[in-house]
């Protein structure tokens, strides 16, 4: 039994407009539990939290949402965007800024107090 054509369209554009609020609540996620697993009294790390690793996913995350809006970026210029693709675009502005603002403690954080 095949699905109809609307329902894979309708779940592609709910995808694509929600994927920006995925990847900053991934990178939330990773980066806050392995500052907080190494920062443990059996995972105390020398120095703080490897912040190579923290820097890296930060700046992973931010390609993706810069991707993601660069992709989203005509739809105010389209007469006929809905709903979804203006979420698209508010949502992938949205998650650079938060997966931005949550990257800020990288640059303060010096160690595990």
């Amino acid at each position: 039994m095949t699905t109809p054509r609307t329902r894979e369209s309708f779940w592609r554009r709910l995808l694509a407009g929600t994927l920006p609020l995925l990847v900053w609540s991934v990178h939330f996620a990773f980066t806050y539990g392995l500052a907080a697993a190494q920062c443990t009294p059996a995972g105390m790390r020398p120095g703080g939290p490897d912040r190579v690793l923290l820097g890296a996913a930060t700046l992973a995350a931010i390609g993706a949402c810069a991707w993601l809006a660069w992709r989203a970026r005509g739809v105010p210029r389209r007469e006929d965007a809905g709903l979804l693709d203006w979420a698209r675009l508010v949502l992938a502005v949205l998650a650079l800024v938060a997966v931005t603002w949550t990257g800020v403690p990288l640059l303060l954080v010096t160690g595990c107090a």
